[in-house]
């Protein structure tokens, strides 16, 4: 399916109706706290505007976000009624529902990358102790260039 950005205005239009309906009815009108938190990402559109695929995230532990889909798919007929009342136009795209696991993916993505820099600035602490690096003198300041041994001998020495 192609993306609905990529159909022009109309389909745009469409996608984000869809997505604004199913947000506020998961929101305001079903009261189930089986559905935990939950995002409402993305509505890709077919051509023909017949299907609509609904990416939800669910935060949560894998059991919780199995809970929040089935859940889902419990109301699609709710969901399909709203999203039909609120589009006007001849024939209502079937909704299909699926796990958007790019959420999951970014937050994993950003704790690995925390952790390797701690570790990276873990080994350095240790470079440093150990005498193999140099500290950075012009440390909280990334504009100066760093200083070389040369520069240093014009200043005296304070103690």
């Amino acid at each position: 399916m192609r993306r609905a950005a990529e159909k022009g205005r109309r389909g745009r239009r469409v996608a984000n109706v869809i997505r604004q309906i199913v947000s506020e009815t998961l929101l305001t009108d079903m009261n189930d706290p089986r559905l935990g938190f939950l995002t409402v990402t993305d509505v890709e559109l077919s051509e023909d505007l017949r299907l609509a695929d609904v990416r939800i995230s669910v935060m949560g532990d894998d059991s919780q976000r199995e809970q929040g889909m089935r859940t889902i798919r419990h109301a699609h007929g709710r969901l399909q009624e709203k999203v039909a009342d609120g589009l006007d136009l001849k024939f209502c795209p079937a909704l299909r529902f699926h796990l958007d696991e790019s959420v999951r993916r970014s937050v994993a993505l950003s704790e690995l990358i925390s952790r390797a820099r701690a570790e990276d600035e873990a080994a350095r602490a240790d470079r440093i102790r150990r005498g193999v690096e140099a500290p950075d003198e012009t440390l909280g300041c990334a504009d100066a260039p760093p200083s070389t041994p040369e520069e240093n001998q014009d200043e005296p020495e304070t103690l």
